[in-house]
């Protein structure tokens, strides 16, 4: 098997040419090189290996970290499967995830295993836990391969119910190239990681280690702390959503701080606002990109570049509303109902636990959009009923089957409106019960009582009856409209 093709070796690979250059730095400064980084992972697979069988589950809920980036390598290396579980979730929607997928063993931070109550349970603080990171005296699992299975991630589908996507060697190496090549990511270089590493967008750890590259793996983007690690590791590059970008100009501005070493940054989720790109090229006069991607794509499928970004930011504006051209891996056609449609190696193999991702090898996107005169993909509207905000999807049926059970209301539709800094809000149109006089701030508390936080409403309307489509059901493109110009205005 060429090297490559699974996921470790694109440590092992990196070790074995610079294997004194950092892998991963921890958030308090301690550093793993290449060298060490691969030794631990191997140590992990090994011990991993001992304690269950192959194409066995292995979950984790954990914060970002140097142990949850060894888990994206060693369980994989194992033959076994990580179950990536957003540790944002409420604990029922974990214990909910968890009989779902059926892990053998679950790892991750004790905050958020200790509420489970499972045995098998095992934390990062824990003696055994540090163990498994440094003995190297048990066999090695036997090599896995190119198809076999590595990460199930759970993704929100449009009826609601989450869907566990599974991605395989194969399909995860596949993105990671494609990024490399559609991003002409640099070798070597600094990046610092703050999304949630249960999400797809975790891959860009290994796209950078596939680089060469030192990763910085944080818990949480704070601007203050953000800007700091960036001066203090000399951060080359890093990913932001948005509204991150938002937050960080408005820190710099204010502490009067500049970050020299910055030179690259990626973002997803949802388009950039030329005022805001227009300040940020100016303040920091970094290279930007931009990806189209999803879960089921393992990464993302077409990319956007700094030159576009500059031409943007001077005037032309209408290639900052595309997502960019298509990697050279990817294949994007446009179904007759506009639906985007994408083929490749990095497209997942199947949802759990069996059921196919694509038709005839295409996977249906959900999204609706065009190909511009340019070649570049426009993403105009999504035929799923989800709510990007804040760089989280949130399911408008998930949060409709909260409030719907409140005594107070007797219909709801939930749909994203237009937010400056969000990209997208969540709001909750109401149709109170007869006689019922609900408070906003009380639904909104009732939906973070049973759902996850980011997951609530940031408005509430109060209507007499919502709009219909002619065969009765609630027409929510009509909805978006009025609620587009009110939040627009």
């Amino acid at each position: 098997m060429g090297h490559g093709e699974l996921l470790h070796h694109l440590v092992s690979d990196a070790a074995a040419t610079v294997p004194d250059r950092p892998a991963i730095i921890a958030e308090d400064g301690t550093v793993m090189t290449f060298a060490q980084f691969d030794r631990s992972i191997a140590a992990v697979a090994g011990w991993i290996a001992s304690r269950t069988t192959r194409g066995d589950r292995v979950a984790v809920i954990a914060d970002n970290g140097p142990d949850y980036a060894t888990l994206y390598y060693a369980v994989p290396r194992a033959g076994r499967i990580l179950v990536l579980i957003n540790q944002r979730l409420s604990a029922d929607e974990h214990v909910a995830q968890l009989a779902t997928a059926a892990p053998t063993l679950i790892l991750g931070d004790a905050r958020y295993l200790g509420p489970l109550n499972r045995p098998e349970a095992i934390s990062f603080d824990s003696e055994e836990w540090t163990a498994a990171t440094q003995s190297a005296g048990r066999p090695g699992p036997d090599e896995p391969d190119a198809d076999d299975p590595v990460w199930l991630l759970f993704t929100s589908g449009s009826t609601g119910a989450p869907k566990g996507v599974v991605h395989t060697h194969r399909s995860i190496t596949a993105a990671v190239r494609g990024s490399i090549a559609g991003r002409s990511v640099r070798p070597g270089g600094v990046y610092l990681l703050p999304f949630p590493m249960c999400h797809i967008a975790g891959y860009n750890m290994l796209v950078h280690h596939g680089a060469r590259s030192t990763v910085l793996p944080v818990a949480a983007f704070r601007p203050d702390d953000f800007s700091a690690a960036v001066n203090r590791h000399q951060v080359t590059s890093c990913s932001l959503a948005p509204t991150m970008l938002h937050s960080l100009l408005a820190h710099l501005d204010q502490a009067g701080t500049d970050l020299p070493s910055l030179r690259d940054i990626a973002y997803g989720s949802s388009a950039i606002p030329a005022d805001l790109l227009r300040r940020a090229l100016d303040r920091l006069d970094v290279g930007f990109h931009q990806g189209y991607g999803m879960t089921e794509t393992g990464g993302n499928v077409t990319f956007l570049g700094p030159e576009d970004h500059r031409a943007g930011a001077a005037g032309d504006t209408a290639v900052l509303g595309s997502a960019g051209r298509p990697h050279g891996g990817v294949q994007i056609r446009i179904a007759p109902n506009g639906e985007i449609l994408v083929r490749g190696d990095q497209v997942a193999v199947r949802y759990w636990p069996d059921t196919p991702t694509t038709v005839d090898g295409w996977l249906h996107t959900g999204d609706v959009g065009y190909l511009d005169d340019e070649g570049r993909l426009v993403v105009s509207d999504r035929l799923k009923d989800i709510i990007i905000t804040g760089g989280e999807n949130v399911s408008s049926r998930e949060v409709e089957d909260v409030l719907s059970a409140h005594p107070d209301v007797d219909q709801v539709a939930v749909v994203g409106v237009p937010d400056p800094y969000w990209g997208e809000a969540i709001c909750a149109v109401v149709v109170p019960s007869g006689g019922a006089h609900p408070d906003a701030d009380a639904l909104t508390a009732y939906v973070r009582e049973h759902i996850a936080a980011f997951k609530r409403p940031r408005h509430v309307v109060f209507v007499d009856a919502l709009p219909l489509t002619t065969n009765g059901k609630i027409a929510k493109q009509i909805l978006r409209e009025q609620l587009r110009a009110r939040f627009t205005n």
